[in-house]
């Protein structure tokens, strides 16, 4: 079997068992051909069943070389984990050449976040007016569904107009792994969805379209479309140099953090499987309580 037949099986595994999204599981393949690149440039290897963890060593020092950052090539050994982890259990393996590998040290990074005031400026922009077109009040909903609830691109791009509850002020999420989880939402956003469910309405009934956020065309949106529409919003009020759905998920549980919320109850939010994802916003917390305490407090400025 070759080595692109086995890719091909291990894209159907993760597709249809493991249920990943397709931006994962192609993030995965990525990785992995080009693990199988190197492999048949630099040693003549076509066959991946022949690999130790010799190879693979010799690839991360490859990758360090070439500048790419420790969390990179972190996340290409994890594509590379899980591919050789099917490869054992599917039998086409004996052995698993991955376990002998460490990790590059993952650095301390904090999320980056947008301060409160300067979303604040957006977010006041999100009314519901007639005058409004589609394609402003769509861009007005990616915004407040990305940091008003948290969403993931995936989860805002997978959203259906009945994952939606009006009469609650909760959405139906469908996370990581298809675990579902409930996201309130305020009754400003719930407005907002309802009328631009009415304009989506003559392009849903041309397609059959049944997801909450649609492009120009009324299709699906994708990835891409989101972050572009993401960073020509966000430019409108901010300078940041980063700007991303993301950062609007990190803004968001700052922020949430920031007026006292209960780290719990962040994590059931943002859908997090651990506590640990959701303990790095109490650093962001933690020194924006330092510096009010530098501004606010007169022992703070007693020392030169």
């Amino acid at each position: 079997m070759t080595r692109e037949d086995l890719l091909t099986r291990f894209r159907d595994y993760l597709q249809y068992e493991r249920r990943y999204s397709i931006h994962t599981l192609e993030g995965y393949i990525r990785d992995n051909r080009q693990f199988s690149d190197f492999l048949s440039f630099q040693y003549g290897i076509e066959d991946v069943t022949s690999v130790n963890h010799h190879h693979i060593r010799s690839w991360v020092v490859s990758l360090l070389q070439k500048k790419n950052v420790s969390v990179s090539v972190r996340r290409k050994l994890s594509s590379l984990a899980h591919f050789f982890k099917w490869m054992r259990r599917s039998g086409h393996m004996t052995h698993n050449p991955i376990l002998k590998v460490q990790l590059p040290k993952k650095p301390d990074r904090l999320p980056v976040s947008i301060p409160e005031s300067v979303l604040k400026r957006l977010w006041n922009s999100i009314e519901v007016h007639s005058e409004k077109n589609f394609s402003e009040l769509r861009d007005q909903a990616i915004i407040a569904l990305l940091y008003g609830s948290g969403l993931r691109r995936s989860e805002l791009i997978n959203l259906k107009v009945t994952d939606i509850d009006p009469d609650r002020n909760m959405l139906r999420i469908t996370g990581k792994g298809r675990k579902f989880r409930q996201v309130p939402i305020s009754t400003e956003v719930v407005r907002l969805l309802k009328r631009l469910e009415e304009l989506n309405l003559e392009s849903r009934e041309q397609t059959k379209e049944d997801r909450v956020i649609l492009t120009d065309n009324g299709k699906p949106c994708y990835p891409k479309f989101v972050h572009n529409r993401v960073v020509a919003m966000l430019g409108t009020v901010t300078t940041a140099e980063k700007k991303s759905p993301h950062v609007l998920r990190h803004s968001m549980a700052t922020h949430l953090m920031d007026h006292g919320a209960e780290l719990n109850a962040v994590k059931a939010i943002l859908g997090h499987s651990s506590l640990a994802a959701t303990q790095v916003y109490t650093h962001n917390s933690i020194s924006r309580l330092k510096e009010v305490y530098r501004q606010a407090h007169p022992t703070s400025k007693l020392k030169s």
